[in-house]
């Protein structure tokens, strides 16, 4: 008989609406040494709030949807052939970081739009100019301005002639650059409001399987998130594939070893040809 032991207890989770969330991997927390299902819902008998997902393997992710706000108890059953065990942890939704700032922008288009339809002078404009600048501020503008450079790192020859690349699976809203020692990952238009995260990420996970056919040794430079995608596409390739291509000054965190092992679970991965 396989026991299911709750190894640790799950700690709480907290998540801001519209923010991406895990993934968690709960078989951190509930381990057996037969295969196990999981599932959850809420105290209440409900689903999860609207967004996020618990997979069979135990991989808790997702993004929160608007007016999921709310504090949550969620209950977890994992189960195998010979056992079931049922653990418990609260979920946190927050307000959207942007709520409070997008309304009252919204309702100052309102109140402009209406001040030129009645010819009327328009608000007081100094309340937005004097905003404080956040955190979330702060890192948008990285996001829609940031690049991701990976370095051939044996090649001393300085960067050549830009070549661009027309790789598959690359976001039409992103060039990638052939420099001979390094390639480049750059928006076409830096004020796109169509291109999105996923868009970069799309083109990093492009830009590493470019990487992993050219078997070289490589550091990474550009904006976290886009780091952390080609470095999660190098290591599901070097599964995939038996071999690993080694990667200098890149540590790296919980976030993109639970990120990998998910990723695992799945891989879409493909060298181009």
């Amino acid at each position: 008989m396989a026991e299911l032991v709750l190894t640790t207890p799950i700690p709480p989770q907290i998540v801001n609406e519209m923010a991406s969330f895990g993934p968690l991997d709960l078989k951190g927390f509930i381990q057996s040494s037969d295969l196990i299902r999981f599932s959850a819902e809420l105290t209440t008998g409900e689903s999860l709030p609207k967004g996020i997902i618990l997979t069979s393997d135990g991989i808790l992710t997702g993004i929160p949807a608007k007016g999921t706000q709310g504090l949550y108890e969620v209950i977890v059953t994992a189960e195998n052939d010979t056992d079931t065990l049922n653990a418990s942890f609260s979920f946190t939704v927050k307000p959207s970081l942007a709520n409070s700032e997008a309304d009252y922008i919204d309702k100052l288009k309102m109140q402009v739009w209406e001040a030129m339809q009645k010819n009327l002078p328009v608000p007081e404009l100094q309340d937005l100019i004097n905003l404080p600048l956040t955190k979330l501020d702060i890192y948008y503008i990285l996001e829609r301005w940031g690049t991701l450079t990976i370095w051939d790192a044996f090649n001393l020859d300085p960067p050549g002639e830009k070549h661009l690349l027309n790789l598959q699976g690359t976001s039409p809203h992103y060039n990638v650059y052939d420099r001979g020692s390094s390639l480049i990952m750059c928006p076409k238009d830096l004020f796109s409001e169509e291109r999105t995260s996923r868009d970069a990420v799309q083109t990093a996970q492009a830009m590493a399987r470019e990487i992993y056919k050219r078997e070289w040794t490589i550091e990474m430079a550009g904006l976290d998130k886009w780091t952390k995608s080609a470095w999660v596409e190098l290591q599901v390739l070097g599964d995939k594939y038996g071999k690993r291509i080694e990667i200098i000054n890149y540590t790296p965190s919980d976030e993109d070893l639970r990120t990998y092992r998910f990723s695992a679970v799945s891989p879409s991965s493909n060298i181009p040809e």
